[in-house]
């Protein structure tokens, strides 16, 4: 057999306990199949084992409380020896797996090791690389460098979420009874409410995942390594620990990585550390074990970005290991909290279905003592169970929110669980991520100096100089795809250039480069060498070193030397707009340098300050937050003086002071002093992903509903932690939009404003829809309570039931669920989140109106009983009266407060008033259709009969609506006295 490194590829591991590798060196090796399976037979821990040479896959039945990647790195072992019987006993990893640390629990502190010990571990070669055959077998027992990412919910478990609510099981109970006691049409007709529930919460949740699934960016990129001395180009996803990665600016950094070289290498660590400016790295740095991540001079982390210069180091780790898996690992094991709508929901339908329970109770009961015959008060109870539970619930909630959630889809919000929807707009403290939240996450020009004054960024000519110097003196080409891609800095210089109708072909052109003197360690500056007329030289870095370049300083339209005075007054410029803060770069000019000498003499320009600027329309999100009564925290990983200045832009604190907590304030509280602090708190600075993840914790142990915002590997534990995360869906990272519940797809603000209030409006209305829904159904159960008290016969039966519920609960509950939101909806406070969906005072005005409905519908059933008798007639004028004086209702049901009602706003909502016409054909529909007649238990009425009914039908309304008219009136003269 050949003794050469068997193929061994992961097809699938998502499911716990199951693993499945595909290996082509197994293809139609039966000899080979059968010996390993026979190997895997005999290991402890593994449960089935199924080899199939016909495929060359390996399927594996393992505990799932092991790491798949254990199993892996021992079936790579057992396929070698199965494929090379002779070459000695199988290795004890086979039959004694060993254990692997999780990357939660920390790795190698590879920062703080010596950087030949670093090369040592990882039989590295810091030259010629890792040879290909050594680099195969490591990636066989590592595995693809890829970032873990939560699984999305099984399609089972989201269709088994939509219907896991105890009406949802009542409903089900009932149709099981109606089976048993020969009642099939009853049982099918509860049975399709509950399926029409559940498949419109799964296509629309499913839908949310599909689209939040689209934005998620291939992490498979390919990345230069160095291979057998050789330089290549790989799939990101085959980087193995000790290989020799290079990188330059503009890349994604795939794996960590220790630095063995680098050139005026900044990287931009945003992602990882929230920090804003790029971090300049040195292979040199002392090594420090317990350095925070943020402090790794001498490394490179996956996530973050190569923001300026190139680079080389050592790979030391890579997918599940790297630093933001670590981060991540956080993320995916954490729990969201229930959306504050699911607590009171269920919280409501306990209360329903209990109550509903007692009822039959009674009924059952009451109807033994009367006589009645077991088999007939059984049925009749089961008329009272329909009733009782509110079909159209489930249906009007999932309904309501699904409504809002397509239309902030539209809007360019992406909700990934419908009840996140009111989760928005229950918020009581919304944590803003700065970088790429708050800020756009790239380097704009937003101040100038033009020779020795402060100039308007806007004005191009008093600018004029030094724009050339910042597009000549610059390492992007002409396409800005050159052979070094543009860093942000230089990005933004050639963009504020550019913005100022500079026509940067033609000064290239005019001023050809010949040479470029770089910047390194010990000299913060960059030199040009330009040919044709005008300077020869043009220098751009640090204001302070520039200065010291400078004889002379450019004064408008002349020259003159510069003066002490001017050294000192330039400096102090340069510090207010450091301040700001800002990245300052100085630009001076000067005749080209004799070969060997010093550049000197130069002619200082004036210098650009650049900075991450807010997002349009981030300071008047903040005060619409405000407004609407929902503070606003911002967390960040830069420095306090700097996310003091950003949040004084924004607008933030409280009677015009900022609160701020550095990161070394939050080491070591204890959690209930913490939860006491950040009530009071309104920045946090340099805070870590653990930190952040802390502090959302820390609110909600103080009452508060949690928004989080944020785009990076560091926003997100405290992303998947909060009630509601919120991701960017435009610049965001995988990770960041992976454990949120809400992406803003094109990372406006202004969409986020708008979905609080989509939301708000969304709670409103499932309110105002409960409420109706549990009037009528009140109303319902009075009547059969005093029908079977009463006398044997009268009770509706329960098609009868069924039908009023489906015709009057869920198009009418839908209806008032689309109604316009209150005006001033974006001005109150949030909710209390201790105040229940139905509070006590709405279950006493429930009751009232479910009251006077069902008086109005019993006096049609007295007047059908003196007429008809017991009977289909009766049944028919009851039927009649108790469904219009529902559906009458939702007039009044769709505002709470009378002087909303005026005669131009009763049909002002068009949804409403399409669910209720229809609603009332459906409810006289079976008048008209014998076959339908006979199911229903109803019989065709005489005109005085519908005159009767109609009248029943109608007087629920205009009582409830003078009853609350007269209150309204008497609160009035109550205030005047």
């Amino acid at each position: 057999m050949s003794k050469t490194v068997p193929e061994v590829s992961v097809a699938h591991a998502r499911v716990p306990g199951r693993l499945r590798l595909r290996c082509a060196a197994l293809l139609r090796d039966r000899a080979a199949a059968a010996r390993l399976e026979a190997q895997f037979a005999g290991m402890p821990g593994v449960r089935r084992a199924e080899v199939r040479a016909a495929s060359g896959s390996v399927l594996l039945r393992f505990d799932p409380a092991h790491d798949w990647q254990m199993w892996r790195d021992s079936a790579w072992s057992a396929i070698a020896a199965a494929l090379d019987p002779d070459a000695g006993s199988i290795p004890r990893s086979i039959s004694e797996p060993p254990p692997i640390q999780p990357p939660a629990t920390g790795g190698t502190p590879w920062h703080g090791l010596p950087l030949d010990d670093v090369i040592v571990r990882l039989a590295g070669d810091p030259d010629r690389g890792l040879g290909h055959e050594a680099a195969e077998r490591t990636r066989i027992r590592t595995g693809p460098n890829v970032m873990p990412q939560e699984a999305p919910p099984p399609r089972l478990a989201l269709l088994a979420r939509q219907v896991a609510s105890l009406p949802v099981a009542m409903l089900g109970a009932s149709s099981v009874v109606s089976m048993a006691t020969g009642r099939p049409i009853e049982a099918v007709a509860t049975l399709s409410v509950v399926g029409a529930n559940a498949v419109l919460g799964y296509v629309t949740e499913g839908q949310a995942e599909h689209s939040i699934a689209a934005l998620m960016g291939a992490s498979d990129q390919p990345v230069t390594v160095v291979r057998d001395g050789r330089e290549v180009r790989l799939r990101s996803a085959d980087l193995v620990p000790g290989d020799l990665y290079r990188f330059r600016a503009g890349e994604q950094i795939m794996a960590d990585a220790r630095l063995v070289r680098a050139e005026r290498l900044h990287i931009d660590e945003s992602a990882l550390t929230g920090e804003t400016l790029p971090v300049v790295k040195d292979p040199g740095a002392a090594p420090d074990p317990g350095a925070p991540i943020g402090t790794h001079a001498n490394m490179v982390h996956a996530g973050t970005l190569v923001a300026e210069g190139q680079g080389a180091g050592v790979v030391v780790d890579t997918g599940a290991r790297t630093e933001a898996a670590r981060i991540a690992l956080v993320s995916q094991t954490g729990t969201r909290p229930q959306a504050p709508v699911e607590v009171e929901l269920d919280a409501l339908a306990r209360v329903l279905s209990l109550g509903a329970l007692a009822a039959c109770g009674v009924f059952l009961g009451v109807g033994l003592l009367r006589g009645y015959r077991p088999s007939e008060i059984v049925g009749d109870a089961l008329a009272l169970a329909v009733a009782a539970v509110p079909e159209g619930l489930p249906t009007v909630a999932t309904s309501t929110m699904a409504m809002a959630l397509r239309r902030m889809e539209k809007r360019g919000i992406l909700i990934r669980n419908m009840r996140a929807v009111e989760g928005l707009g229950a918020l009581h403290t919304l944590c803003l991520d700065k970088t790429g939240t708050l800020t756009q996450n790239r380097m704009s020009v937003v101040a100038a100096i033009a020779g020795m004054d402060d100039a308007d960024p806007g004005d191009s000519q008093a600018l004029e100089r030094v724009l050339r110097a910042a597009v000549l003196n610059n390492d992007t080409d002409l396409t800005g795809q050159g052979p070094a891609a543009p860093s942000p800095t230089e990005n933004a210089l050639i963009s504020f250039a550019e913005g100022h109708g500079l026509d940067r072909a033609a000064h290239c052109r005019g001023h050809p480069r010949l040479d470029t003197i770089e910047r390194r360690a010990g000299r913060p500056w960059m030199a040009t060498l330009h040919g044709g007329r005008g300077p020869g030289v043009l220098v751009k870095g640090a204001p302070e070193a520039v200065l010291r370049m400078c004889t002379r300083v450019r004064d408008g339209a002349r020259s003159r030397p510069l003066t002490a005075a001017d050294r000192d007054l330039l400096m102090a410029r340069n510090d207010a707009m450091a301040a700001r803060p800002a990245r300052v770069l100085g630009f001076a000019e000067g005749k080209r340098p004799v070969a060997g000498e010093d550049i000197g003499g130069l002619t200082w320009l004036g210098a650009l300050g650049m900075a991450d600027p807010l997002r349009p329309g981030a300071a008047s999100f903040v005060a619409a937050m405000r407004r609407a009564g929902i503070e606003t925290v911002m967390i960040t990983g830069d420095q306090a003086a700097t996310a003091v200045s950003i949040a004084r832009e924004l607008g933030l604190g409280r009677d015009g002071t900022v609160r701020v907590m550095d990161s070394t304030e939050l080491s070591g509280l204890a959690p209930e002093l913490l939860a006491a602090l950040v009530l009071r708190t309104d920045v946090f600075a340099r805070v870590s992903a653990q930190q952040k993840l802390a502090i959302v914790k820390a609110l909600q142990a103080g009452g508060r509903i949690v928004g989080m915002t944020g785009d990076g590997v560091n926003d997100g534990p405290a992303l998947k932690a909060a009630d509601i995360g919120i991701a960017m869906g435009e610049s965001g990272t995988d990770l960041a939009r992976d454990v949120a519940n809400v992406v803003i797809r094109d990372d406006r603000l202004e969409t986020l404003g708008e979905a609080v209030a989509e939301g708000r409006a969304a709670y409103g209305n499932i309110r105002r829809a409960l409420g109706f829904l549990i009037t009528t159904n009140l109303s319902e159960i009075a009547v059969e309570i005093v029908e079977a008290l009463h006398g044997p016969g009268e009770v509706e039966t329960p098609m009868e039931l069924l039908w009023i519920n489906l015709v009057t609960d869920i198009l009418p509950g839908l209806g008032i669920a689309m109604a316009r939101a209150e005006d001033d909806m974006m001005e109150r406070p949030p909710r209390d989140p201790d105040e229940p969906i139905v509070r006590p005072g709405d279950f006493r005005r429930m009751g009232l109106d479910g009251a006077t409905i069902s008086v109005a519908a019993l006096a049609a059933h007295f007047v059908g009983m003196k007429r008809h008798g017991p009977g289909p007639e009766t049944r028919g004028m009851t039927f009649l009266a108790l469904s219009l004086g529902q559906l009458l209702y939702t007039l009044v049901a769709q505002r709470r407060d009378i002087t909303d009602l005026k005669l131009e706003t009763l049909f002002a909502n068009r949804a409403l008033d399409g669910a209720m016409a229809g609603s009332i054909g459906l409810a006289v529909l079976p008048f008209f259709v014998p076959g339908l007649r006979k199911v229903l238990g109803i019989a065709p009425l005489r005109p005085a009969d519908i005159g009767v009914s109609v009248a029943a039908g109608l007087a629920p309304s205009v009582i409830v609506l003078g009853r609350r008219a007269l209150k309204l009136q008497l609160e009035e003269i109550e205030r005047h006295r």
